[in-house]
């Protein structure tokens, strides 16, 4: 019989082992498998990673972390022309541009993938994934052990059987239901998505885009497998979890989408949600599935209980997720605690991100603590987010704006927030970080849209204090006082501790000549800041009001009270 790399020579030019010693053979069945524990690490990462794609950053942080960022770069280009060389003819294989390093998948054929029968029972014998590679650098060998883990998982469940089940007209998102069947408290719980819409052609066309939009979200946000459907019952799953509906119909020019959560599998309604968007503005059609997506996403996460490791440590970081987003001191420090409880359970990358972006968020509300001592917190946590999955894109943003606030490295900041989006254009959260970037740029107009995006795709969420603020800032810029005093005045509402929403609220209404409003806003604040003034906003150029100063409302006179 000839071999699997054989009878794929036509469409597959390499193929890689990855199960045992790794290997690299080219279509004539070569070894050309590159020289140096780092080659051959970095060329396995990419060809595990999800398109087989990962971020240049990612992987400079993944080997080089010792090293400062030019050091890092250069040490990633020399692994890549390692590469290169071993792979002699089939260089092109493997491509690099300023922001990814990628494989071409219809070039690569992996073993776990294209033989996964052969190669999950070579792990089940005991054979470890890319057995003997050895690359002294802790968060290589955390992403190693995170991924031999995954694989060993998917081997002790994986049957032929399954593999048919997989290949049908249902797609499979995060683990299958067999492997949910483990009676572990490591098993994370289950999330079916199906959609129930029919008649014109484009009402099931958008209840799929928002059923897969669900699945990007939930497993973006929390550790759960999502197995989407065709509204066929899922007998094969028993684990507990949730199913979400959603039903799609068209009434002339507007769609009216309707996502409703029940829990598994006693039928218990949890949530439901509708939203309506014009059927031909593309735009909006993916702003409300992201709306919808991360509702479903919280509630699901919210309402499960403690059913499993996992699902605790859901219902720990979508808790933090809360506390982060109130901007109250007390809470940020609440939310940190929470998220290392929740990454000690059941790790997953955006926990850290989150907990560098707490303190982040903490130091500027408060002003308390060591800018070095959490420069530092803020670089272990980082690493930690990018070693467990580098192509999460709520952590990219969620580290894109760690990298504004702690380090001030815009560049950087608008880097991960723009790679997230590639990834995601449904992460509001990315679309609220590039908005402030874009002010920072003096792209005024580009950031007055970023920030309306977020704010569409964050509504009803733990995250629409903050999408309301960068609105806000960027209503401002653009001169738009009255819908900046209208988002100020829902943040002020929802996060009545924080103090951001309250400034700009009280020069909002000194503007528009609210006095009365003004000296209630007035009182709020100085409960929780008794020496705010316009006076210490005109005067100290380190107090957090630019937007304020660039408007000019630093110059409005102060209400008594």
């Amino acid at each position: 019989m000839r071999s699997w790399e054989g009878r794929r020579i036509e469409k597959k030019r390499i193929s890689i082992h990855a199960a045992g010693v790794f290997r690299v053979l080219n279509s004539r069945g070569q070894d050309i498998t590159p020289l140096g524990g780092r080659p051959r690490a970095l060329l396995a990462v990419v060809a595990l990673s999800p398109r087989k794609v990962s971020a240049r950053r990612w992987l400079e942080s993944l080997f080089w972390a010792d090293r400062a960022s030019e050091q890092a770069s250069g040490s990633l280009r020399q692994a890549l022309s390692a590469i290169r060389r071993a792979l002699d003819d089939h260089a092109d294989i493997l491509s690099a541009d300023r922001q990814e390093v990628s494989l071409d998948a219809e070039a690569t054929a992996l073993d776990v993938e294209h033989e996964p029968d052969a190669a999950l029972a070579v792990l089940r014998s005991g054979v470890q994934l890319l057995e003997g590679l050895d690359v002294p650098c802790d968060p290589f060998e955390e992403w190693l052990r995170n991924a031999r883990r995954h694989w060993e998982n998917k081997a002790s469940a994986w049957t032929p059987a399954a593999a048919k089940t997989d290949s049908g007209t249902g797609a499979a998102f995060g683990t299958r239901p067999d492997e949910e069947r483990a009676g572990s408290r490591d098993r994370r719980p289950v999330l079916v998505t199906e959609t129930r819409s029919s008649g014109m052609q484009l009402e099931p066309f958008f209840a799929e885009a928002i059923c897969a939009q669900i699945a990007r979200t939930a497993t973006e946000h929390v550790s759960v497998g999502v197995v989407s459907v065709d509204g066929q019952p899922v007998r094969a799953i028993t684990a507990p979890g949730g199913r979400c509906t959603i039903r799609v119909t068209q009434n002339g020019d507007r769609m009216l989408a309707l996502a409703s959560l029940s829990r598994m599998p006693t039928g218990e309604a949890l949530w439901s949600r509708q939203v309506s968007f014009d059927a031909k503005d593309e735009l909006a059609a993916i702003d409300a599935a992201a709306s919808l997506a991360l509702e479903a996403t919280e509630a699901f996460a919210n309402h499960l209980g403690e059913v499993s490791d996992a699902s605790l440590a859901n219902s720990f970081a979508m808790t933090a997720l809360q506390h982060v987003f109130s901007f109250d001191p007390r809470r940020l420090v609440e939310a940190d605690a929470l998220l290392e409880k929740a990454q000690q359970l059941h790790r997953h990358a955006p926990r850290p991100a989150l907990r560098a972006l707490a303190k982040a968020f903490l130091l500027v509300e408060s002003s308390v603590g060591d800018l070095g001592e959490l420069r530092e917190e803020a670089r272990k946590l980082m690493r930690e987010a990018m070693a467990i999955d580098g192509n999460n894109a709520l952590a990219l943003a969620f580290l894109g704006d760690v990298h504004d606030l702690v380090f001030q490295d815009s560049q950087m900041a608008l880097s991960l927030a723009e790679r997230a989006l590639q990834l995601d254009p449904g992460v509001g959260y990315a679309h609220a970080s590039l908005g402030g970037l874009e002010l920072k740029r003096g792209r005024h107009q580009q950031a007055f849209q970023s920030a309306g995006r977020a704010r569409r795709q964050l509504q009803n969420t733990s995250l629409q204090v903050f999408s309301n603020m960068r609105f806000c800032l960027a209503a401002m810029n653009v001169g738009d006082f009255d819908a900046a005093h209208a988002a100020a005045e829902r943040a002020a509402i929802l996060a009545p501790n924080s103090r951001p929403p309250l400034r700009h609220l009280y020069v909002l209404k000194l503007k528009a000549g609210d006095l009365d409003g003004a000296r209630e806003t007035l009182r709020s604040l100085r409960r929780l800041e008794p020496d705010f003034s316009l006076y210490r906003i005109r005067n100290d150029r380190d107090y957090p009001a630019d937007t304020i100063r660039r408007v000019g409302l630093d110059q409005l006179i102060d209400v008594d009270l």
